[in-house]
């Protein structure tokens, strides 16, 4: 194999595929990028067997098509070190890639194409196109609530949902659930139900385009985003999903209308008194007032905010978790954000106060039990 390359070319390209590839793997060959160029075209392949990407870039000069894997980090390093110069690569027949510029010359060992795994090619059998920042909105406001719990392995994901009139995305810890409803969809294929990893969702974010759409590929093998140049690939979390709809109450009375950033601030401040353990504040209503105190007593420490509110339902103390009170206001866009409780032991419900267009947003948390 025989090309040059620019080096800003090449960098953006790693780049792109840097995040899939694992700094360290039982399966050494998995540390690698794979180069491969046919003509001009030369595509740069990562993997950690359940996330796969491949990019493609065009080089300078082609002399001799070929295949090889190369460390990816000792290459994205050396890469990004080097000014905006031509780069020359060429790989002999025992593997042996010498990097040149004008500056110097770079060898390392490279292993051959058949040692990397092969990527999974999807059947183009369900083909959705999705508006790049509509995607980028549902991922944005569920992938903070997926869990990390290995016994629940069905909530380690996003759960998307195409129907007839509506795209849905959800995501639950148990603790907290996010919720979007994408009301302006249509789509005329059967039903689709698949959860996600949010591995894959944070490569896809960073790949998706400001305008225009994404084909996504979808079957019971996995799930592919076809961007401009490049294809991420992933499998999908096997498991039923919950029923999350039973989660949702339908039947919180009361009402706490309050600024979203004075709030934010108010936890974030308050928070800081909590016990490391349980971060847990205290919001106490009454009147169109709010109290937010905090506690920890193993460093004798306490604090104790006043807000107004619009709030008249009856007297009320419960306790939250203030970190995902903190997650889940940062995910909601409007200046007022409103709370439906019921009582103290039960699902609170945070929307925005004004919905976007054809859209419905709701997050959930669960309440801890107040501490004496």
């Amino acid at each position: 194999m025989k090309f040059t390359i620019n080096q800003i070319d090449l960098l953006k390209a790693l780049q792109k595929i840097s995040g899939v590839v694992p700094a360290k793997s039982t399966t050494p060959i998995l540390e690698n990028f794979l180069l491969d160029l046919d003509e001009k075209k030369l595509k740069i392949t990562g993997t950690d067997l359940e996330v796969s990407m491949t990019t493609q870039v065009e080089v300078t000069e082609a002399e001799e098509s070929g295949a090889i894997a190369i460390p990816a980090r000792v290459i994205s390093e050396m890469i990004r070190s080097l000014p905006d110069i031509p780069i020359h690569f060429e790989s002999d027949e025992n593997h042996r890639v010498k990097i040149k510029t004008d500056q110097g010359l770079y060898q390392i060992a490279g292993v051959s194409k058949e040692s990397f795994p092969e990527i999974p090619k999807l059947a183009e059998d369900r083909i959705i196109e999705i508006d790049n920042n509509k995607l980028n909105r549902m991922f944005s406001k569920t992938i903070f609530a997926v869990s990390s719990d290995e016994l629940r392995p069905a909530l380690m994901g996003v759960f998307m949902q195409i129907l007839s009139d509506e795209f849905r995305m959800v995501s639950t810890d148990g603790h907290r659930l996010s919720k979007i409803v994408d009301k302006s969809f249509h789509c005329e294929e059967p039903p689709i139900r698949i959860i996600i990893p949010p591995k894959a969702i944070q490569i896809a974010l960073r790949n998706l385009e400001d305008e225009g759409t994404t084909k996504l590929i979808i079957n019971e093998n996995g799930l592919s985003f076809n961007f401009d140049q490049t294809i991420l690939f992933t499998r999908l979390v096997e498991g039923q999903y919950p029923d999350y709809e039973r989660v949702i109450p339908r039947d919180n009375d009361k009402s706490l209308g309050i600024d979203r950033n004075l709030l934010m601030a108010c936890v974030k401040r308050v928070s800081l008194f909590s016990s490391a353990l349980t971060h847990q504040i205290r919001f106490s209503l009454s009147d169109n007032k709010l109290i937010v105190l905090s506690e920890d007593i193993d460093i004798g420490g306490e604090a104790r905010e006043e807000l107004s509110v619009d709030y008249h339902g009856e007297n009320m103390e419960i306790g939250y978790n203030a970190q995902y009170i903190m997650d889940i206001l940062k995910h909601i866009d409007s200046d007022e954000v409103l709370f439906s409780l019921k009582n103290q032991v039960s699902a609170t419900l945070l929307t925005p106060s004004k919905q976007e267009d054809e859209e419905s947003l709701v997050m959930l948390i669960m309440p801890i039990k107040l501490s004496s």
